[in-house]
């Protein structure tokens, strides 16, 4: 070679390592001033491109979730190109791997315009490879980095403005200490962080151990799972609150290890007071706070199995005030009610403690001793009563007596279950009213005389049903929010022939006791059905009916096949029919109830809970069951103007069954002011006096044609 050539190609190599120098401090430039991914690939194949004159530099990585390569980058001199182009192109090419800690993450591809590469470019090109891969690593590191200190502070600032306490323990420290407390935590316990961090967090129980809930939360902890209950806590001044626990664990990176256990406080004691409430007034008389029907009869029967098993007796204490009706009209209601509860407190001080004292209604009350040795006992309890009953009360200044009729069953002799023994005790209480009142007479056999009029009674009814002696008449039901008629409750009534109308109250429990309800049932069924499309034929805007069920009815196992029927062969729409069933009916039995309940559901009726309030009321149950609408007893209406307990009791349960989708229909409504209060609740629909009584069916139509909507002052 001359020394011209060699001069040429000492000036070539001089060129290529100035450029590759450049090309070098020219990526440097760009990976320093990159703030992400993107940027820095643009920088670097602008850079390998612009300065270091390649044709085409290319750059795929990694996607970070997966391996699945992405082009994020193609700088070519001439065009765009796409990395498909890249293999098609007739230029040498340098394919480099980059690499991050001996694992692939991308690909760089660089094309020259002519000639091959040299080592020297390779090497600095590899070079090059490995400051991309690193820096790529390092900016995803640091953006990684930036995301989770945000994240890490998002989470701080829920942790701080979050409502419910939070708790973090250490799972792998004895005792699992408390690392960190939420401002909520101290806010409802009363304890600051600093007094709390490092303590077990069974501080909270206190003494209270014997907790259902706390099984759970120890078995939780023991196998490192989730876990939900409601405890009994204390806050830092003694006060109880209910606490709704629940606590997950937090695992490490690996997924195997339970390094801490996050604890959500939430204090729910309005919730739970709310529902103790509920339940109490389901059980309990609202005036006196007497045990009411539904309790008491299961009082009679866990009594008659303890009695049972201890081989003693039962005693079931009947009693009614006598001639409470000239107090009540001589005083009114609000004294007369004060005399109520005078009378319970007095009954309650005549019994121990295990036995329980009952209101079954008006001025009806109800006493009933377990393990009993022998009558005699009974007799000295029903005197006590007596005694305690003939000290003056004083009403509204005057003294007044009260005496009372007592009548007594005992088990096993008088019956083996509640019902009996009610009745036997009310036959004897009879017997004393008969014979001049204020004393006591155990039932006997013989006072059954009665039975042979119920008989007679009984063969008229059977024929009622034959003769078609049974009626239905209709009491309207409206809309408060517009006032229109928008129903009826259908209610039976016996038009003997001599006696003239019978209402229900009269026949009914006899239809119920012999069991000619079930045919008296689908009468009244057929009739109402038969009616609705005589309304619908005539034009009337479309309605719709309740009929009321009774206990035997719903345990008839073709019930809906009967609804069903009768519907198809009336051709009327199930839509206008609601049946309505008691709490006690459908509590009897729940998991048959419910199958029932969605069979007639199935038909396209309706389903409304009667009486709402008197019996179990129990939410858990309520919302499994497929119903429409709740109606709130008339006994919780009656005072809802002059009572606070019974406007508290009526505005829970219309705020309660809207929140569960349900229609509230209020009964016995009979003055404005109750109308008012009702309205004001949110009251959907309400039936009473107020506009009208139960009236045949063409008075019925009437109505609903003269489209009557303002209710009177005063009952018709």
């Amino acid at each position: 070679m001359n020394r011209t050539a060699k001069g040429a190609n000492a000036r070539a190599a001089g060129d290529a390592a100035t450029r590759l120098l450049a090309l070098l401090g020219a990526c440097t430039q760009r990976r320093t001033h990159a703030t992400d991914t993107c940027s820095l690939l643009d920088g670097v194949c602008d850079a390998l491109v612009d300065t270091g004159g390649y044709a085409v530099a290319a750059v795929r990585l990694a996607d970070p979730a997966g391996d699945t390569l992405r082009t994020l980058r193609v700088a070519a001199g001439h065009r765009p190109l796409l990395w498909s182009e890249l293999g098609h192109l007739d230029a040498p090419a340098l394919e480099l791997t980059l690499e991050s800690d001996g694992r692939a993450i991308g690909e760089l591809r660089v094309l020259r315009r002519e000639g091959s590469f040299d080592d020297t470019e390779a090497r600095a090109l590899q070079a090059l490879a490995a400051d991309l891969a690193f820096s790529a690593e390092a900016i995803r590191a640091r953006n990684a980095q930036r995301r989770l200190d945000e994240q890490l502070r998002q989470l701080s600032r829920a942790l701080e403005s979050s409502s419910n306490g939070v708790m973090i323990t250490s799972s792998t420290q004895l005792d699992h200490p408390i690392v960190y407390v939420n401002p909520a935590f101290e806010r409802i316990t009363g304890y600051t962080a600093a007094e709390v961090v490092g303590q077990s967090g069974r501080f909270l129980v206190r003494d209270d151990l014997a907790q259902k809930g706390l099984t759970e939360i120890r078995a939780a902890l023991r196998e490192r799972r989730e876990g939900h209950t409601i405890l009994r806590n204390y806050r830092k001044d003694g006060q109880m609150f209910w606490n709704e626990l629940s606590i997950a664990p937090v695992r490490d990176e690996s997924g195997e290890m339970t390094t801490h256990f996050v604890s959500i406080i939430n204090d729910v004691s309005a919730r739970i007071a709310y529902e103790q409430q509920l339940e109490y007034h389901a059980t309990h008389d609202v005036l006196t706070g007497l045990a009411n029907r539904s309790l008491l009869h299961d009082r009679i029967n866990q009594s008659i199995l303890q009695a049972k098993r201890a081989g003693k007796l039962v005693g079931v204490l009947l009693l009614d005030l006598d001639r409470f009706k000239l107090i009540n009209d001589g005083f009114g209601h609000a004294p007369a009610d004060n005399l109520l509860k005078a009378v319970a407190e007095r009954l309650n001080h005549c019994v121990r403690d295990t036995d329980t004292v009952a209101r079954l209604g008006g001025d009806e009350f109800v006493v009933v001793a377990g393990s009993i040795d022998d009558p005699d006992s009974l007799a000295g309890v029903a005197a006590k009563i007596l005694r305690q009953l003939a000290q003056p009360l004083d009403i509204e200044g005057k003294e007044v007596f009260v005496t009372a009729s007592i009548g007594i069953a005992t088990y096993p002799r008088d019956g083996d279950h509640g019902e009996a023994l009610l009745r036997n005790a009310d036959v004897a209480m009879y017997r004393v009213k008969e014979h001049g009142r204020n004393s006591y007479r155990f039932y006997a056999p013989e006072m059954n005389h009665m039975a042979l009029d119920r008989l007679d009674m009984e063969g008229n009814l059977r024929r009622a049903l034959e003769r078609d002696e049974i009626a239905v008449f209709f009491q309207p039901i409206l809309s408060l929010a517009t006032g229109r008629i928008v129903g009826a409750e259908a209610l039976a009534r016996w038009n003997h022939p001599r006696i003239g109308m019978i209402h229900p109250p009269e026949f009914i429990p006899l239809a119920e006791e012999t069991g000619l309800i079930i045919p008296l049932g689908e009468r009244v069924l057929r009739l109402v059905c038969t009616q609705i499309a005589a309304w619908q034929a005539a034009g009337l805007p479309p309605l719709r009916v309740a009929i009321n069920l009774s206990a035997r009815q719903f345990r008839q196992d073709d019930l809906p096949r009967l609804v069903g029927r009768v519907l198809e062969e009336t051709g009327v729409s199930g839509s206008a029919l609601e049946l309505e069933l008691t709490e006690s009916m459908v509590m009897h039995d729940v998991d048959n109830a419910i199958s029932m309940l969605r069979d007639l559901k199935q038909l396209g009726v309706d389903l409304s809970l009667d009486d709402f309030g008197t019996g179990y009321s129990s939410l858990s149950y309520l919302k499994r069951f497929p119903i429409d609408a709740l109606k709130i007893d008339r006994s919780f209406v009656r005072d809802i103007d002059s009572e606070a307990d019974d406007a508290a009791i009526a505005h829970a349960v219309i705020a309660m069954a809207h929140s569960l989708g349900l229609r509230v229909i209020a009964e016995g409504v009979e003055s404005e002011a109750q109308l008012e209060l009702l309205r004001k609740y949110g009251c959907d629909d309400f039936q009473g006096f107020l506009f009208s009584r139960a009236v045949p069916a063409e008075e019925f139509a009437l109505l609903v044609r003269n489209g009557r909507t303002q209710p009177p002052g005063t009952a018709p």
